[in-house]
């Protein structure tokens, strides 16, 4: 099963047990219901702040949400930092530069000085790649802080 795959089938298990429909979860988290749906149709993958709205309000791991999880754990996450944020507090914990964490995956630098100074934010593919270089869940990378 892929990412988007998972994706859907699992936020369908969160709406039910949260006995909330498509309309209203889009309407409550200001999401684009002709986004959502090209995500039912497995046409394009959510955006980053996207997944982390939705993660937030289910209270639950993103990593869950996305299937690289087996099981939604009992542990509650409520909070997710700006990604800037979260990528400078993940690097200093780690002892990498940009630098080398450019010469090390071959993101472009350009991207990584975005992310760090907080003009963007990466794409999924872009975190999870993140994640294998840093060998950390997507929670983890992102600050999420549990409840």
């Amino acid at each position: 099963m892929n990412i988007l795959d998972a994706f859907v089938e699992n936020l369908y298990e969160l709406m039910f047990d949260k006995q909330i429909k498509i309309k209203n979860l889009c309407e409550e988290l200001d999401i684009n219901l002709s986004q959502y749906y090209s995500y039912l149709n497995n046409e394009s993958m959510p955006y980053l702040t996207t997944v982390i709205k939705i993660a937030d309000y289910f209270a639950c791991s993103i990593d869950y949400l996305l299937g690289l999880a087996p099981y939604l754990i009992d542990d509650k996450l409520n909070y997710t930092p700006p990604f800037h944020i979260a990528f400078a507090q993940v690097l200093k914990e780690n002892g990498k530069s940009r630098y080398q964490l450019n010469k090390e995956t071959k993101i472009a630098k350009s991207a990584l000085d975005y992310w760090y100074h907080g003009k963007r934010v990466p794409t999924l593919d872009s975190v999870i790649r993140l994640t294998k270089y840093f060998d950390c869940t997507i929670d983890k990378l992102l600050c999420r802080e549990y409840r």
